[in-house]
């Protein structure tokens, strides 16, 4: 792990941290797989309720198809452990993933695509536009944020993640 890596994640923690020490906090820690880009993939999801500094609840879940691209299913994780948030939820909640497009897309792009008609810069649609627009009412009228954390690089929530995505894709096949 560089200096950098280390720096990044111990400011993720030391976030979380602070805010689960404030009350509570939810994090869904994804990751998505895919065996062949298009093929059979996988996604995972672990989510983590913690209040007054200390995990209470901890749920994970998984699943898979047998043709898609690791993209969807990075997206997908996402989107199901959203789902399994209440409506009606006021904790903060992060998502944290190693996929800077999902990231990315969540925080930098998301508003100029929907500006433009589900439109890139030159034009073209924006690949998986329908989980996209998911991801949108999904986490409407929570108080959602997305963070990046590098992959395989030491992070055990990411990695607990990533081996329910690896599992899953490799039931798909």
């Amino acid at each position: 792990m560089t200096d950098d890596n280390k720096s990044q994640t111990s400011s993720i923690i030391q976030e979380l941290k602070e805010n689960a020490m404030k009350n509570s906090h939810i994090t869904i820690h994804t990751d998505g797989s895919c065996k062949g880009n298009p093929g059979p993939g996988g996604y995972g999801a672990v989510i983590r309720h913690h209040e007054n500094g200390a995990e209470i609840e901890k749920r994970s879940l998984s699943g898979g198809a047998a043709s898609t691209t690791n993209n969807r299913m990075e997206m997908t994780a996402a989107l199901q452990g959203l789902r399994q948030i209440k409506r009606d939820e006021t904790t903060p909640i992060t998502v944290i993933s190693d996929s800077q497009i999902l990231i990315r897309g969540m925080n930098e792009w998301i508003t100029n695509w929907q500006a433009k008609g589900w439109r890139k810069a030159k034009g073209k649609g924006v690949i998986n536009d329908d989980i996209w627009k998911e991801l949108l009412e999904v986490s409407k009228g929570l108080n959602v944020q997305w963070k990046w954390v590098r992959g395989h690089d030491g992070d055990a929530c990411n990695e607990e993640a990533h081996d329910l995505a690896y599992a899953a894709a490799r039931k798909a096949t």
